[in-house]
């Protein structure tokens, strides 16, 4: 069975497992735990994704949303993350590059740091 795209309760137990075992998860992989078959599986797990980036923003919690990373190339989330980020007002710089790696590096471990305690 499909997940609807708008439900972020299944996508929110996989992250704050990882989260607290400090541990990423890569874009595909997230996407094939929620189920999501072919096509437009990153776009659904991506609107997921910004849904959570969304509630994390408004109870001023840290963005459980930055354990996703990318598979390939630099271990940060991929471009639409910090755009989303800057739309809620919770980021203003770089969308990829050591501003973005460093800011979400922080937030990281921001991110273990609350959900361990959790």
């Amino acid at each position: 069975m499909e997940l609807n795209e708008k439900d972020t309760n299944v996508l929110r137990r996989i992250l704050i497992s990882r989260a607290a075992n400090r541990q990423t998860i890569d874009y595909k992989t997230l996407a094939d735990e929620l189920g999501f078959t072919p096509p437009n599986t990153i776009q659904k797990t991506t609107i997921l994704l910004e849904a959570c980036q969304e509630d994390d923003a408004l109870l001023n919690q840290p963005q459980l949303a930055a354990v996703v990373v990318q598979k390939r190339g630099e271990p940060y989330p991929r471009p639409g993350f910090f755009q989303q980020l800057k739309r809620l007002g919770v980021y203003a710089g770089s969308d990829s590059g050591s501003q973005a790696q460093m800011w979400h590096q922080n937030e990281l471990e921001k991110v273990f740091q609350f959900y361990s305690d959790a």
